[in-house]
């Protein structure tokens, strides 16, 4: 399916934290610039240089908390309140710069709209202010809006500080349209106030495959477990890395790890003699790459691992850190699709056993299978450039 736009659009892709914010815009961007529209990304500098096909880059100086080597020790964290601590991480300081650097490249640029992920506070009041159309992404797979009250405040003293008339139903948070990469039964239409469009899950295109992928593909091990603990709180994990090889490592199988930024892949070699695995640790690899022919995925329970997870059809052990990781996890275990444990208490012993099951019960793939076609089944990323088009023209 191809797009003609009528016009030439300058759209602006903003996010305010690190990769897992700016991941869910990606697809969107790189679809809107194959059809002819300009592109500008602005976002934290070390994420923003990585990428490629923008007509603009702005690196913005934002010190993500991922950024010192790790893995040090594992931050706690209370499953019941981790969602309360959105003002202050997204408001605040980080939310003002956003306002100002946002709104200066918006205006500079000419921009017809922005696209922003659901937490760039700062951002949406920028586009506001100068008169331009907002598109907001989610960044939460499962999460519900609750955390909405507890910004009520702060985000009417952003407002005012932008000379903008108060939002008593935070009207600005749904943006013109609100675009969502996941099912309605994983975040129902109930939870925005305004138009919502569905999105599937894109993976990106690979310009060179990646050795260990076709590593990862080889051998004659009965079973294929990938390992991944993100490129937030893969900082922040503790042992949790040699805890979980430690405890697949006794399965037929071969296991490829992927430690993220700023982890060295040979601080999680492992031990000698954990078991018949065949072992792998890289920094990164596209996780689209080797999803599809994995059998066990263990991860942290972000919302792209886990979107990305079931729409390959792949069971999930999660290990949630924080975030938005325990209502994710929460949903896996409700539809059948894997296993929720506790990242700073189980053994190897008690983490093999979980893997031994999931891997030998062909129900944990059916039901990853079954969250996987609903997720296919959703509109593609075609028809979303093509709302944002008529966003702009309603403009």
């Amino acid at each position: 399916m191809e797009n003609h736009p009528d016009r030439q659009l300058r759209i602006v892709f903003s996010f305010p934290r690190g990769r897992g914010h700016l991941a869910p815009l990606l697809p969107i961007a790189r679809r809107a610039a194959a059809v002819g529209h300009q592109t500008a990304l602005i976002g934290a500098r070390e994420a923003v240089l990585e990428q490629t096909g923008f007509t603009r880059l702005v690196p913005r100086d934002i010190r993500l908390p991922s950024s010192t080597a790790g893995t040090g020790a594992m931050r706690p964290f209370d499953a019941e309140r981790v969602l309360q601590k959105v003002e202050e991480v997204f408001l605040g300081q980080a939310a003002y710069g956003a306002l100002i650097d946002v709104y200066g490249l918006l205006t500079e640029w000419s921009a017809d709209v922005l696209v922003c992920g659901e937490f760039d506070f700062g951002a949406m009041t920028a586009a506001e202010e100068a008169g331009i159309p907002c598109v907001v992404v989610t960044a939460f797979a499962t999460a519900s809006n609750t955390w909405r009250d507890s910004i009520r405040v702060p985000i009417q003293q952003l407002r005012f500080a932008a000379g903008l008339a108060p939002d008593p139903h935070l009207t600005m948070l749904d943006g013109a349209l609100t675009v969502v990469p996941a099912t309605a039964t994983m975040r129902p239409d109930s939870d925005f106030g305004g138009p919502v469009m569905r999105l599937r899950p894109t993976p990106a295109e690979i310009a060179a495959p990646h050795p260990a992928a076709a590593w990862f593909r080889a051998g004659d091990e009965a079973l294929r477990v990938y390992i991944t603990l993100g490129t937030e709180f893969n900082t922040s994990s503790g042992d949790l890395f040699t805890r979980i090889l430690e405890g697949v490592a006794g399965l037929p199988a071969r296991i490829l790890v992927t430690t993220g930024p700023w982890v060295d892949p040979r601080t999680i070699e492992p031990r000698a003699g954990l078991g018949p695995s065949a072992v792998r640790v890289e920094h990164y690899v596209p996780q689209a790459e080797v999803m599809e022919c994995a059998d066990l995925i263990v991860n942290h329970g972000g919302s792209g691992s886990i979107v990305g997870a079931l729409h390959a059809g792949v069971p999930v052990i999660v290990f949630p850190l924080g975030a938005d990781q325990v209502p994710n996890a929460r949903y896996v275990e409700a539809v059948g699709a894997g296993v929720m444990m506790s990242a700073a208490s189980a053994t190897p012993d008690e983490i093999g056993e979980i893997a031994s099951q999931i891997a030998s019960t062909p129900g944990y793939r059916s039901a990853a299978r079954a969250a996987g076609e609903e997720l296919r089944s959703l509109p593609a990323v075609e028809e979303v450039v093509a709302a944002i088009e008529h966003v702009a023209a309603r403009s």
